[in-house]
């Protein structure tokens, strides 16, 4: 499955026209649950006015590490992608540099500027907003190259075809149900929960490749993938906990120290990073199966 240069066009056409419907039909009548007014949403968080202007950014130490995730990932991509003459880094190098892509897009909405894009023209903040979709899309597309970059880097070619087709499928179903939800404007097929549903199962068949071949051959990839797999486990379970328990909220009201859950699950995300960066790139082959 070699990416031609008819391939790229037709992808970048596809995102083109995914993003630009994302655009028009983004959906302004999807609001924060519950309500929320624009000067009371400003009043739980902290911010900042950029340059003597209008312009607020909001919680500064969190958009901080999301940028640096963000760049980092994309960093990280093309460092694979200076071998992508090699289809195992080839399609790890496209899986970071989307998952980048998608970061630095979730966290001008979610972080930076979620106040100008959902609140500050409104009489109420709205549910989403249009790089918070395309966030979901480009993390989609991240997610469906890694799970061919998995693929091609543990199993012989034989053995590739359900990896495969269940990252492509999912892709494009998860994009068909994307583009339905902000036509019909429905929270569920806009929301994480359904990109999870899509998506955190490959970490699953991930799992389970590695250690059903690491326990054949006793090498050191699947070894060292099977700890990728279980550190982004931890990652994921540090986010949970410390939203469920409510520690960045109390936080923030006993200290005014701004730590959020996603702060938690952004710098996890970045040592995680790092250990893809230093141990996990070192272990891809420079062949492909």
């Amino acid at each position: 499955m070699e990416i031609n240069k008819r391939s790229s066009i037709i992808f970048v056409a596809v995102s083109i026209l995914v993003l630009v419907v994302l655009f028009i039909f983004m959906p302004t009548v999807l609001l924060q649950v519950p309500n929320i007014s624009p000067e009371a949403y400003l009043d739980s968080i902290p911010y900042m006015y950029l340059f003597n202007s209008n312009m607020i950014l909001i919680v500064p130490s969190s958009t901080f590490f999301i940028l640096v995730l963000g760049l980092q990932t994309v960093v990280l991509g093309l460092s694979f992608l200076k071998n992508k003459k090699y289809e195992t880094h080839l399609w790890w190098g496209l899986a970071m540099v989307f998952w980048g892509i998608g970061a630095l897009l979730a966290g001008t909405s979610y972080q930076g500027f979620g106040y100008q894009l959902k609140c500050s023209n409104y009489d109420l903040c709205l549910y989403t907003s249009w790089f918070e979709l395309a966030y979901y899309y480009f993390t989609a597309v991240s997610m469906s190259c890694l799970g061919i970059a998995v693929a091609k880097t543990v199993l012989p070619k034989e053995k590739q075809t359900f990896l495969i087709m269940y990252s492509k499928i999912a892709l494009i179903l998860y994009i068909v149900l994307q583009i339905l939800g902000v036509i019909i404007n429905n929270r569920f097929l806009l929301s994480y929960e359904l990109f999870t549903i899509f998506f955190m199962p490959l970490y699953l068949i991930f799992f389970f490749y590695n250690v059903k071949l690491y326990r054949k051959q006793k090498d050191p990839l699947n070894k060292t993938l099977i700890i990728t797999w279980l550190l982004f486990l931890v990652v994921n379970a540090s986010y949970y906990i410390y939203f469920f328990l409510g520690i960045g909220e109390s936080l923030y009201e006993t200290t005014n120290i701004w730590f959020s859950a996603n702060d938690v699950l952004h710098v996890a995300l970045i040592l995680w990073m790092l250990f893809l960066q230093f141990k996990v790139k070192k272990e891809i082959p420079l062949s492909n199966k």
